[in-house]
């Protein structure tokens, strides 16, 4: 075997990186598109849905369910919590985390947002099909255990 030929194999091969990249940014220009209608991104939709779901969340938490750093998290928090779609309270246990739960208007904009991001959704399955999109999501899943 030589080392040398299969590092220039490897090298034709398409970057993965590249590719999925490519891929998300789509992804996220058609669910922007979509929550644009109710004032939001999809970054900010996602920590909406999260905290929904969770009732109450601390910024490690969020970090951790959405792959995130804190200085995406951060920037991606500031204008829901800015608008007052979020509430912040230290943590009795820890001072340095917050406990984020959504606020009466935080819980009507992600409902709001909730019919657009589903027509988001409903637009990407019709297109890729069920098939695509069921090995989209496995493959997804498949990525984010690499870290």
């Amino acid at each position: 075997m030589d080392i040398q030929n299969d590092i220039m194999r490897l090298e034709k091969l398409p970057c993965l990186n590249f590719s999925l990249r490519k891929a998300v940014r789509v992804l996220n220009r058609i669910y922007d598109q979509y929550l644009a209608e109710a004032g939001l991104t999809g970054g900010q939709f996602s920590i909406l849905y999260v905290v929904h779901e969770l009732d109450v969340a601390t910024n490690k938490k969020l970090q951790s369910i959405l792959v995130l750093d804190q200085t995406t998290l951060t920037r991606n928090l500031k204008p829901l919590l800015r608008e007052g779609y979020l509430s912040s309270i230290p943590s009795v246990t820890d001072r340095r985390q917050k406990n984020l739960s959504l606020t009466p208007e935080g819980k009507a904009k992600f409902l709001e947002a909730r019919e657009q991001w589903f027509k988001a959704q409903q637009k990407i399955y019709k297109e890729l099909g069920p098939e695509l999109s069921e090995q989209l999501i496995s493959l997804s899943d498949t990525v984010v255990k690499l870290d």
